[in-house]
């Protein structure tokens, strides 16, 4: 055993490129999709409430085209992104202490099942 661990050939010196680029792919797929739970509150339907009702307002019953599109979009990256970083991580994960990011594989779930949920509209 070194000093380093218990490993006796154990020549990792901290992260590599690959790693700080699964680090920011991850950080960046988590700010895109930030920017597609946005576009879904001002794409979605207006909600109809009591008082809408009761005043007669005007409100948009079906989402916005335009929004959705670019939703779309978003949700596209957001899934590119994180696979890509699924697939460094896979490619990297080569010891025992190594570990699959799940709060990725969440995300990946989650912007296609949202792109296929916008699909069905």
């Amino acid at each position: 055993m070194t000093e380093h661990g218990s490993f006796k050939n154990d020549r990792r010196q901290g992260p590599d490129f690959i790693r700080r680029l699964f680090s920011w792919l991850a950080i960046l797929a988590w700010l895109v999709f930030i920017v597609a739970i946005v576009l879904v509150h001002y794409a979605r339907p207006e909600l109809d409430t009591g008082l809408v009702r009761y005043w007669e307002l005007d409100i948009r019953q079906d989402w916005h085209p335009t929004l959705t599109t670019w939703l779309h979009y978003v949700l596209w990256v957001t899934a590119a992104l994180s696979g890509i970083s699924l697939v460094l991580n896979r490619l990297r994960a080569r010891r025992k202490g190594d570990r699959l990011h799940y709060n990725l594989l969440l995300l990946l779930l989650t912007s296609i099942a949202l792109v296929l949920y916008l699909m069905r509209l």
